[in-house]
């Protein structure tokens, strides 16, 4: 493996939490005010099925995805409502979002190393989660500003131009299997896989060059390598 010279970040998953309990919490919202019968968990499993049903051509942000994912469920269970305003609700509450806490001392030990974001994410929201919660990198690349989602090589490219390192000399630090390590070995990258929640590493993916139950796990595994 190269000298590693530079970091990138997924964001939700990885360096904050993910969101999930604001969809159970809206999407149990919907359910009592709809009067639905089916729970909590049950509408939410048919509005994520539209929302990673949705093709992006033409690009959609993820609030707009949100939105017409969330009329596609509408539809389905025969809601007359506006999703607008539920949506506009969900995203005030993933401006919640909390760092996890590991994360603000590791950022420091590994304040030497230059450090992007990349993130499946709208551009105002992510900047301002990160900034609430004190978390500072050298550039910010999202989903939104880039017109493209993770895995596509784009959104890394991006990043790599940011860094001005090869993109061999970057280590990425992700927790999705696809969406990160796949995307970032794709490039030529080196890839950490966060497994917060512990799970396998399930045949037919890239296989990362390190996995850790949260960020703590990237000192000892830096340490492992060539750093500049």
């Amino acid at each position: 493996m190269e000298t590693i010279r530079a970091l990138t970040f997924d964001a939700f998953g990885t360096i904050v939490d993910t969101g999930q309990d604001a969809l159970i919490r809206m999407s149990a919202k919907i359910v009592r005010d709809q009067r639905l019968r089916v729970d909590a968990s049950g509408f939410l499993a048919r509005w994520d099925h539209y929302f990673f049903g949705i093709d992006h051509n033409p690009f959609l942000t993820i609030a707009e995805a949100t939105e017409a994912s969330l009329a596609r469920a509408f539809e389905e269970f025969a809601v007359d409502a506006d999703p607008e305003p539920y949506v506009e609700m969900l995203q005030r509450e993933w401006l919640r979002a909390k760092a996890y806490p590991e994360v603000p001392a590791v950022l420091e030990a590994l304040r030497d190393l230059p450090k992007v974001v990349v993130s499946n994410a709208d551009d105002a929201m992510l900047r301002e989660i990160l900034s609430k919660n004190g978390l500072h990198f050298n550039a910010v690349v999202t989903s939104e500003a880039c017109r493209a989602y993770k895995p596509a090589s784009a959104i890394f490219e991006v990043a790599i131009r940011e860094l001005g390192v090869p993109a061999a000399a970057v280590l990425h630090v992700g927790d999705s299997l696809e969406a990160d390590v796949g995307g970032a070995k794709k490039l030529g990258m080196a890839a950490a896989w966060v497994n917060r929640g512990g799970g396998p590493v399930r045949p037919g993916v890239s296989t990362p060059d390190f996995i850790m139950r949260d960020l703590r796990g990237l000192i000892p595994a830096l340490k492992g390598l060539d750093v500049v």
